[in-house]
C-alpha cells in the first residue's frame, strides 16, 4: 500500500504580500493567519484519510517561505487538531542540535502524540542560518562534494543519528566517539552527591560505581513507539545517502524525476539493505517527492494545462527560481543526459516540471492513470506532495486536496493508517 504525505513549507504568504509586509516573517498577524491556515488544511487532510504531513526545519527567514524553526512544537500544536493524521519533518537538521537533547524532545512529542509522530532528519544545506547555529560544534551547511566541510557534516550527522537510536534503546547509554562522549569526560564523572541515597537505588543499575563516580546515563523518557518513531531522510538523491537509508533502515524520501535515475538510486537502497540482512522488496520503505494537480474530470485539456502555469506562476519566482534554483533543486528536474541549464532558456517552468516527472497533473481520470503508470514501474510506499500551501490560493488547494483523497488515493490503497499502538 502507497501512503500520501503532505511536505507542507509554513508560507506567511504569496509573494505580493512578501513584498506588502516586509519583512513578512516577523509580521505577527501574518504568522497568525498562518497558523490558522494550517489548522484548516490539517482537518482536511485528517478527514480525507492522508497519512501524513510534515515541515521542514529552518530558521531566520525573514522572506517568509519557510517558517518553521521549531517544527516539534509546530507538529504538537497541529496534532491537537487532528485525530488519525501522523505529523511530523523532513527534516531536522541533526547537526545543529545535540544528539541527547533531541533524543530526549522526540520521545516527549512522541508521547503527547501516541505515537502519530515521525521523524524526519537532514544534513543541511543552508548557511546563513546553520553556521551561525552549529558554531560550538564546528559545523556549516554543506553540499555533497567530499570536501573537509562535507565529511565535517556528515560525520556528525552519522554520529547525532547512533547517540539517538541508542539513546532510545538503552537503559545506561554509554558512548565514546569522536565528537561526543558520555559520560563526559571518559573517565567518569566523579563525587556525584546523591550517588549513594538516591541514584544507587533507585536509578539505572550501573549509572553510578560504589565510589560515586558516574558510569553511564538514563535517556527519559523512552518513546512512546518502540523502539522509536518511523524515521525518514529528507530529500535524498545522491548514492550515499541512499545506501546508508538501506543500511539503517531509513526511508528516504527522493527528489528526483528521472524514472531511470530513481530506479538506480533506489537499487542502492536495496544493496544498503541487503548488506545488513534485511531483504526489502523493490521499492519497500521508499518514498519519492512529487507535486500534484488535480482538477475535475471534464476540464478541457488547455484549461487544464493554463491553470497549471497560472499556478505554478504564483510561486514560481520566489520559490522555484528565486530559492531552489539557486540551491541546485532544480537538478531533480534533468533529462537523462542532459547538458546545460535547467530549465532552458525560455521554457515554463510547469512545462519542465511536468515533462521532468515532478509535477503530475490533469483531470481526475488523467492522473489516476499517471499515478497508475508510475506504481507500475515503482511500487513505492510513500508519495511526498510537495504542497504550496500558502503560496497557492486556498481556494484552489483544498479543492485539489479533497479530488485526490476522494477519488485517487481509494482507487489505489492510498490510505491512512490506524494511529500506532505504544510499546
Amino acid at each position: 500500500m502507497t501512503e500520501v504525505i503532505l511536505q507542507v513549507y509554513p508560507a506567511l504568504g504569496a509573494e505580493d504580500e512578501m513584498l506588502a509586509h516586509r519583512p513578512i516573517g516577523r509580521d505577527n498577524g501574518a504568522y497568525q493567519r498562518m497558523l490558522a491556515g494550517l489548522v484548516e488544511l490539517c482537518k482536511a487532510a485528517d478527514d480525507l484519510g492522508y497519512w501524513g504531513i510534515c515541515h521542514t526545519e529552518h530558521h531566520m527567514h525573514s522572506e517568509g517561505m519557510e517558517i518553521s524553526p521549531a517544527p516539534l512544537m509546530l507538529n504538537l500544536y497541529l496534532a491537537r487538531h487532528t485525530k488519525r493524521l501522523k505529523h511530523g519533518q523532513l527534516g531536522l537538521v541533526l547537526p545543529s542540535h545535540d544528539p541527547i537533547r533531541l533524543a530526549e524532545e522526540i520521545a516527549i512529542a512522541d508521547h503527547m502524540l501516541e505515537g502519530r509522530l515521525f521523524v524526519g532528519m537532514a544534513r543541511g544545506y543552508q548557511a546563513r542560518w546553520q553556521n551561525i547555529l552549529c558554531q560550538h560544534f564546528g559545523v556549516t551547511a554543506t553540499s555533497s562534494d567530499a570536501s573537509d566541510a562535507d565529511k565535517r557534516n556528515r560525520l556528525l550527522f552519522s554520529e547525532n543519528f547512533a547517540i539517538m537510536k541508542k539513546a532510545w534503546a538503552e537503559d545506561l547509554l554509554t558512548y565514546d566517539g569522536p565528537t561526543y562522549q558520555v559520560p563526559y569526560p571518559r573517565e567518569g564523572i566523579p563525587n556525584w552527591p546523591p550517588a549513594e541515597s538516591i541514584t544507587g537505588r533507585y536509578g539505572t543499575p550501573g549509572e553510578v560505581d560504589e565510589n560515586g563516580t558516574i558510569r553511564g546515563v538514563s535517556v527519559v523518557p523512552r518513546p512512546y513507539t518502540s523502539p522509536h518513531p518511523q524515521l525518514f531522510q529528507a530529500f535524498g538523491a545522491s548514492p550515499g545517502t541512499l545506501r546508508w537509508c538501506g543500511e539503517e533502515d531509513v526511508t528516504p524520501t527522493i527528489l528526483m524525476g528521472s524514472h531511470q535515475m530513481l530506479r538506480q538510486l533506489m537499487e542502492i537502497y536495496m544493496e544498503g539493505a541487503n548488506s545488513r540482512g534485511r531483504s526489502p522488496r523493490f521499492g519497500e520503505g521508499i518514498g519519492v517527492c512529487r507535486t500534484f494537480y488535480v482538477y475535475p474530470n471534464g476540464t478541457p485539456d488547455d484549461e487544464v494545462r493554463a491553470r497549471i502555469r497560472r499556478s505554478v506562476e504564483l510561486y514560481e519566482q520566489p520559490v522555484w527560481h528565486g530559492w531552489y534554483e539557486r540551491f541546485g533543486f532544480m537538478e531533480a528536474a534533468r533529462y537523462d543526459g542532459e547538458e546545460g541549464p535547467v530549465p532552458k532558456p525560455g521554457e515554463h517552468l510547469a512545462d519542465r516540471l511536468i515533462n521532468s516527472g515532478l509535477l503530475i497533473g490533469g483531470t481526475v481520470d488523467q492522473v489516476k492513470r499517471q499515478v497508475e503508470g508510475f506504481l507500475e514501474k515503482m511500487p513505492i510506499d510513500y508519495f511526498v506532495w510537495l504542497y504550496h500551501w500558502g503560496m497557492i490560493p486556498r481556494e484552489e488547494a483544498l479543492p485539489m486536496l479533497e479530488l485526490f483523497g476522494t477519488e485517487i488515493m481509494p482507487e489505489f490503497g492510498l490510505t491512512g493508517a490506524a494511529p500506532v499502538a505504544g510499546s
